[in-house]
């Protein structure tokens, strides 16, 4: 009972905020939806949200199915219970470490993937987290995710900023994901639901703060280099 009500909570909220998610996707407006997208095809955050929310309700599923079974006092079943921020980190990580093999590589879609056309590179993770987010869950709508590809497509210093974010945050997630697993299943019972489930976002907050800083410094060189370009004819 002490493990299933704090789960049930969170279930309740994910469920009413993917709702709420999915019905400005696919209503009849196109508002919201990817750049010449079907109406029911969503966003790549959305299923990448889809494929996280799985596997945690697996891990989660069987966990409380184990009840007693080890015979420890419910031992490893709450260590388990406490493991789905790191299994986030994990899978979010390796998305972004696929995403990034890719457009290292060059490998070019083979079909449209979120507003990104067929035929072009694979884009780092962090370009299609920040436009759906922006576009849905900000408001930004078409209008943002017009200006958004627009951008990436024009300046080598806001492809380079999203690629070395990309890496950046897979590093983190890898590293911090492999630290709470081991915290969860070194520390004593009592403490590694809460250090399992909290522990992470604290250090996600920090993570967020030196991103601000990273990319107010990168907007500002890529400003620079527009105004260099701008004056380069004239210098010529």
């Amino acid at each position: 009972m002490v493990l299933t009500l704090p789960t049930a909570v969170l279930g309740i909220f994910t469920a009413i905020a993917t709702i709420d998610r999915v019905w400005k996707l696919i209503r009849y407006s196109p508002e919201y939806r990817p750049l010449n997208s079907p109406r029911y095809a969503l966003d790549i955050f959305q299923w990448g949200y889809f494929l996280v929310l799985v596997i945690i309700s697996a891990l989660i599923t069987s966990a409380l199915g184990r009840e007693d079974k080890d015979h420890d006092d419910h031992d490893f079943q709450i260590r388990l219970m406490s493991l789905p921020a790191a299994v986030l980190m994990y899978v979010v990580a390796t998305l972004a470490l696929l995403s990034l093999a890719l457009n290292r590589s060059g490998w070019q879609l083979p079909f449209r993937f979120g507003s990104v056309e067929a035929g072009k590179v694979v884009r780092p993770a962090v370009y299609y987290i920040v436009e759906d987010v922006v576009a849905v869950d900000g408001g930004g709508g078409i209008e943002y995710r017009k200006a958004f590809g627009a951008r990436y497509d024009s300046s080598r210093v806001f492809r380079q900023m999203i690629f070395d974010l990309s890496l950046v945050w897979m590093l983190y997630f890898y590293v911090f994901a492999i630290l709470f697993t081991i915290l969860v299943f070194t520390l004593p019972k009592a403490a590694v639901y809460a250090v399992g489930w909290a522990g992470p976002f604290p250090l996600a907050g920090l993570m967020a703060v030196w991103t601000t800083f990273y990319v107010r410094e990168k907007l500002r060189e890529e400003r620079e280099n527009l105004q260099d370009d701008e004056r380069a004819p004239l210098l010529g």
